[in-house]
């Protein structure tokens, strides 16, 4: 990794994560003030049961971290998320070639693997800057909007790590479609087809039980918050899956990046 280029390339990317980070932290926290233990229905209970199998919500709530769970981060956080790795991946590579911006970072002693790496590691230390404002935030105002003790620290906590995990992977593959193709349109349709395939995908495999098989072709199924909110999620294969499949992409993109031809 190249420090001036980590530097140089995080004062040209830092207002888009913070502008993410606002959003987010905003819904978080409108979700966590709509909240309260004294709640006799379920709020979600006029949704058809399609969708409440399709949110993940089948099992009701449980508690205020099920709430958030259920409320935020099985859809606003994964949705917004999903943009911003796809936005940040392309300005951090494709963006660059499609401009020719990319020909000034090869004319200088920085190897294209060290160009690679540094970007990756943009993309990466934004996305977990962002997961810890919203960890830390989240635990700070959770106990203090709640006088009840349903406040799970410990699931929320978890939520956050199996989140950033998620967009470690979706962020894998969105680098390499960055790294892939010359122009901008094409690294974002391409990420952005996927992630709408994968998210059809999660929906339709928990709307019906003849399509659950759909969910093993969807990086999303990894990802539930409403089973970690109620201690039924086993998360050793989500960690081992996620994993694997970010390291596989943000390795491929390195690779394709030192051997491909640029049009510069």
């Amino acid at each position: 990794m190249n420090r001036a280029l980590f530097l140089s390339t995080v004062q040209r990317t830092y207002r888009l994560f913070a502008i993410f980070t606002a959003l987010i932290l905003f819904y978080l926290l409108v979700i966590m003030g709509m909240y309260t233990s004294s709640l006799e229905t379920d709020p979600f209970a006029m949704l058809p049961e399609a969708m409440r199998n399709a949110l993940g919500i089948s099992a009701g709530l449980h508690g205020m971290t099920g709430f958030i769970a259920t409320g935020f981060y099985g859809v606003t956080f994964v949705v917004f998320m999903i943009i911003l790795c796809i936005i940040a991946a392309n300005q951090l590579m494709a963006n660059l070639v499609d401009r020719g911006s990319m020909a000034y970072f090869l004319a200088t002693p920085i190897s294209r693997r060290k160009i690679a790496l540094t970007q990756a590691a943009v993309l990466l230390s934004g996305l977990f800057l962002l997961t810890s404002i919203t960890t830390v935030v989240g635990l700070i105002v959770g106990p203090i909007l709640n006088d009840q003790d349903d406040f799970n620290r410990i699931a929320f906590i978890q939520i956050n790590v199996m989140g950033f995990l998620l967009f470690f992977a979706i962020s894998g593959y969105a680098f390499f479609f960055s790294t892939l193709f010359n122009e901008s349109k094409q690294s974002l349709l391409s990420s952005g087809a996927l992630s709408v395939v994968f998210y059809m995908f999660q929906l339709l495999s928990n709307m019906s039980n003849d399509l659950k098989w759909l969910g093993r072709f969807t990086v999303l199924t990894f990802f539930k918050p409403a089973e970690i909110a109620v201690g039924s999620a086993n998360l050793l294969p989500s960690i081992i899956g996620l994993g694997m499949i970010g390291l596989l992409f943000y390795w491929g993109a390195i690779y394709v990046f030192k051997r491909r031809d640029l049009p510069l």
